[in-house]
């Protein structure tokens, strides 16, 4: 029969025969010890749902009252509960059973994982997150697990547990501990969107300028990280990445495959294949890159857009309306403000702000006949398939926008509404709020400008307001709704007018999801120091990355790295991970209304101040795709 707990299939198997075991030649359940590095292969499973990649692991279980370990052939018993229910009796309860064996001191089994990290040759002995076991017992634990495998004397633990990584000192004096900072920071491979992809290989060296000619079916290697990058078929970094940087969140929401690789643009099989047609194949165990014929190419061209989100221009007059005036479903203020002011209605601080509606910007465009303009630029199919010339008279429109006269009542309003809904502030930010950006199947991170002004003077909130809407029109927005298929002629410019928070701390980007693996719910924060950013960082400027496990039977935080600006202190405490978390799960379920194969989620932009409030600056759609193990297993 089979049970559904949580949305996930369980299989149940009726207690009977017990767990065969596992011998050279022959396929079994388990093995009482590893002795070999045959007897290893046998029970590990490739480990794709692990933050860390390049990971082989091996579930196991030792049953305190009977004192018998057992290393689980983990390919065909991913999940501790099935074994233990199928074997030792463990009932069919998985709910009662994660509440006691995670969580009870006085628990009959402790649930483990040996994981081998192969790109370093490391070897650890890991708990889950939730798990409350005390440090002796792990310790004892460990020793058992450690004289029963053939690599023993390399065996480390790695402290997952909150409470394990506060007691670090005991837990060193315990048993060899290595941490999962050490172990991010000596990654060669970072798998950040898997998939796979056909294109021109073109790399670009350390320090070089990104070319302008780059191409929809270019796989590009980078050797230093862009903050923009126009659509190409495959991204390939020298460095890490922020996994929710602008660079990751553009080829994410593109689903174009992406990852970083030390050194790429230097390795002599990758510079052997430059200019040259090429299938890349990005997975979480590895990645290849061979060559490939100009057919396939073709072939992987005509099957790579989907259906392309709708614009929606609505351009009636809605007045300049505070976030909490705004309906969220009102298409009037753009999707940035829209969604915020859903943020805004749910009690969650936001920046004190209002909305500027499309209808300026399109009044501004027609008092001075750049409308008219814009439309012959679309209608000229020959500048559009010409890309020297539609980028020489894209530059050359943004410049009559940012010099065209601006309605003086638009100007008298606003500064007016400043005056009064932002009183007080000495700076503010203009945000670019288009209705082609934040949307369902296209994000346009980073694609748009945002303009910080001094609200005392009315030629500053002109320069600003020109500058935002000019972005508009900047090669980069309007390749990448090309590429997507959107329609260019709907596209219009609503601007967020916010108070400029300056005396932010940290700043971040959280997902309301688990990348890494559909059974595991969880929420998934990056953050970075003041000084760096998460959405805008650089090669190797590394976040604080922390999973937070949601479990109802259990919840828990991962610590996958520190950031790399903050000298060894943790820009987010596990009591602040718990409390946004709390807002991050109420984003969710007011955002998204299923959460099945493909899930819909939610991208959150934060901000930490001085006072250490949380504060959240923008919520858009993000969309968790989880191939191969990745998926709930069945």
């Amino acid at each position: 029969m089979r049970l559904i707990a949580a949305g996930i299939a369980i299989a149940v198997a009726c207690s009977g025969s017990g767990p065969r075991l596992v011998a050279p030649g022959r396929d079994g359940d388990f093995a009482p010890s590893i002795t070999d590095a045959a007897t290893w292969t046998a029970l590990a499973a490739h480990a794709e749902q692990a933050a860390l990649a390049r990971v082989e692991a091996v579930k196991t279980v030792f049953d305190r009252d009977a004192g018998t370990l057992y290393f689980m052939q983990s390919r065909r018993w991913p999940i501790h509960f099935d074994f233990a229910m199928r074997f030792l009796g463990a009932g069919v309860d998985q709910r009662l059973f994660n509440e006691r064996e995670y969580g009870a001191p006085d628990r009959r089994f402790v649930l483990g994982t040996v994981t081998h990290y192969l790109d370093q040759q490391r070897w650890t002995f890991e708990l889950v997150a939730s798990d409350t076991l005390d440090l002796e017992t792990t310790s004892r634990v460990f020793a058992k697990i450690r004289g029963a495998v053939f690599f023993g004397d390399h065996l480390h633990y790695r402290p997952i547990p909150a409470t394990h990584l506060r007691e670090l000192v005991r837990a060193r004096a315990l048993m060899p501990v290595v941490t999962s900072e050490e172990l991010f920071a000596g990654l060669a491979y970072q798998p950040i969107e898997l998939g796979e992809a056909w294109g021109y290989l073109r790399i670009v060296p350390a320090g070089a300028a990104l070319p302008t000619d780059l191409r929809p079916y270019d796989i590009v290697v980078l050797g230093t990280q862009p903050l923009e990058l126009p659509p190409v078929a495959a991204i390939i970094t020298d460095e890490l990445q922020a996994p929710l940087g602008h660079l990751a969140i553009l080829a994410h929401g593109r689903g174009t495959p992406n990852l970083a690789v030390r050194a790429a643009s230097t390795k002599p099989e990758v510079l052997a294949l430059d200019r040259k047609p090429v299938h890349l194949r990005v997975e979480p165990s590895g990645y290849t890159l061979v060559a490939a014929t100009t057919d396939e190419l073709a072939r992987a061209a005509r099957s790579r857009r989907g259906k392309p989100p709708a614009v929606r221009l609505d351009v009636r007059p809605a007045g300049l309306l505070g976030l909490a005036d705004i309906d969220p479903a009102d298409a009037r203020f753009g999707a940035k403000t829209a969604q915020l002011a859903r943020v805004a209605h749910m009690g969650i601080r936001t920046p004190r702000a209002f909305g500027i509606p499309l209808e300026a910007y399109v009044r501004f465009l027609a008092a001075n006949g750049l409308d008219r303009r814009i439309a012959a630029l679309l209608a000229d199919a020959g500048l559009r398939r010409d890309a020297p010339r539609l980028r020489a008279a894209l530059d050359e429109l943004r410049t009559a926008i940012t010099r065209a006269p601006i309605p003086r009542a638009l100007t008298d309003g606003v500064s007016a509404r400043i005056a009064i809904a932002l009183r007080g502030t000495s700076r503010v930010r203009l945000r670019s709020s288009t209705n082609a950006e934040d949307l369902a199947g296209f994000t346009g991170a980073g694609l748009y400008r945002s303009a910080r002004i001094d609200p005392a003077s009315r030629a500053d909130l002109e320069r600003g307001l020109r500058e935002v809407w000019a972005s508009v029109w900047s090669w980069e927005a309007f390749a990448e709704r090309d590429w997507y298929g959107l329609d260019q002629r709907k596209v219009a410019m609503a601007i967020l007018v916010q108070e400029s928070i300056d005396d932010d701390v940290v700043n971040g980007v959280a997902i309301t999801g688990n990348p890494y693996y559909q059974a595991r719910p969880a929420v998934y924060l990056n953050s970075q120091a003041r000084g760096g950013s998460v959405t805008g960082a650089t090669g190797n400027e590394v976040p604080e990355q922390v999973l937070y496990y949601t479990y109802d039977t259990g919840r828990g935080i991962e610590r996958i790295s520190e950031s790399s600006r903050s000298r060894g202190v943790r820009l987010v405490s596990d009591a602040e991970v718990q409390r946004f978390a709390a807002q991050l799960e109420a984003i969710h379920e007011e955002f998204v209304d299923d959460h099945v194969g493909t899930a819909r989620a939610v991208d959150v932009e934060f901000l930490v101040r001085a006072d250490r409030s949380f504060v959240v600056v923008q919520a858009r759609p993000y969309t968790l795709r989880w191939t191969g193990d990745r998926r709930t297993p069945r």
